[in-house]
């Protein structure tokens, strides 16, 4: 075992806090994997481009007077419109169970599948907008300065150990000031 204040002790620290990191590098990287597979919503243009076969989650907002709750199934056009003020709308047809979040101009993600045939999506799913991403920001900075304040103290008590060593002000219990015991 290393003693405190040895040559190696910073050697061990650094080591100690990078395996530390590379753990932390993993689960962030399988968070954000997760995140794009199963979380992340695609726009109606990014929609209309792709043409996925699969279950898709698409962000847009419930177009106002397009919204017709009458039928048996609801429909609507959800609209996005990206940075060039580009217009994109795609038809909705929502057959999950009634939801209190499907009003006109409201932000959704409609979870379902893309008939590229017919160009109209079928939602199973309603799901307001969350601002996951603002509240991972939050504990990602509280978390990393966290881990930066730990490592900087725990740095600083080995470096202060050793000064105190190299300063001959400490003696071990037993030895006086001559050498005797």
């Amino acid at each position: 075992m290393i003693k405190l204040g040895e040559r190696q002790s910073l050697r061990q620290i650094y080591m100690q806090w990078t395996v530390v990191l590379i753990i932390v590098a993993v689960i962030f990287a399988l968070a954000v994997f997760r995140y794009n597979r199963e979380i992340a919503a695609i726009s109606p243009e990014v929609l209309l481009q792709s043409r996925p076969d699969g279950m898709v989650r698409v962000l847009g907002r419930v177009v106002s007077g397009t919204l017709n709750k009458k039928e048996s199934v609801p429909t609507f056009h959800l609209s996005h419109e990206s940075i060039l003020k580009e217009h994109t709308e795609i038809f909705v047809q929502y057959i999950g169970k009634p939801d209190d979040n499907l009003r006109e101009s409201k932000v959704l993600i409609v979870s379902g599948f893309f008939d590229p045939e017919k160009m109209e999506f079928t939602a199973q799913r309603l799901l307001p907008v969350s601002n996951v991403e603002f509240i991972v920001a939050a504990y990602l900075i509280s978390i990393l300065s966290l881990m930066l304040f730990l490592f900087n103290m725990e740095r600083n008590v080995i470096l202060l150990s050793v000064l105190i060593k190299e300063e001959k002000g400490y003696q071990p219990e037993g030895v006086t000031t001559d050498g005797s015991a």
